[in-house]
């Protein structure tokens, strides 16, 4: 799966390079002998976005970070290249992400994607595994915003998330853009349209991943 992703990463071109972050050793050798780049980061990162900033230390190149959750495996790589589009368009932006419109009751109501509402300029307001919003009477609307699991960040926004602690909205929802969001950094919504999204995040999810793909399974 994490091979799979990588590939389709590499198929972006926004990107300068696509180098594979983690902290188990067999993940290591597999993404290391099918030659992708590929570095270990320590086992106490709680997240992608930890993992990045700890990556940071060591590399010196670049401004701008793209941190692509490797159960992504319906990445979109023209998706990618929108997000960093519409980030490098303003020079003030300091983290970004996609998203997509659903329909789809279904999604809306599982708990392992996350939903996003934002403001007029496309700024996030909250982020939530229930979705948001509710109409009064406490059902869906019509659709919400999904969101996808891509993040654009600038070199100095890292660097302030990775000095930053938990904080009791991160903790609660179990979504790594709240440490962001809870101390005031903004958070840039590219909205992106003919999505296919899949994370692997449940028994369930790897079956679905598992049919939409040739055998063997992923």
């Amino acid at each position: 799966m994490i091979l799979h992703v990588a590939e389709r990463a590499k198929m972006a071109k926004k990107l300068d390079d696509v180098v594979v972050l983690t902290d188990d050793e067999r993940i290591y050798q597999v993404v290391k002998k099918a030659g992708h780049s590929v570095k270990m980061t320590s086992p106490d990162c709680a997240n992608g976005t930890e993992r990045i900033a700890e990556y940071l230390k060591s590399s010196k190149d670049g401004d701008c970070f793209v941190n692509i959750q490797g159960d992504e495996v319906l990445l979109n790589a023209d998706h990618v290249d929108a997000l960093v589009d519409d980030f490098l368009s303003d020079p003030h932006s300091e983290m970004g992400t996609l998203s997509h419109w659903v329909s789809d009751p279904e999604i809306l109501r599982s708990a392992s994607t996350a939903k996003v509402v934002t403001d007029l300029k496309q700024n996030a307001l909250y982020f939530s595994r229930q979705c948001i919003p509710v109409t009064q009477e406490g059902g869906f609307p019509e659709r919400a915003l999904v969101q996808i699991g891509v993040y654009i960040y600038r070199r100095n926004t890292l660097s302030r998330l990775s000095l930053l602690a938990q904080t009791v909205l991160e903790a609660t929802e179990k979504l790594e853009q709240l440490r962001a969001l809870a101390n005031g950094i903004h958070i840039k919504i590219t909205i992106v349209d003919h999505v296919q999204s899949l994370s692997v995040d449940t028994a369930t999810d790897l079956k679905k991943a598992q049919a939409l793909f040739s055998s063997p399974p992923l």
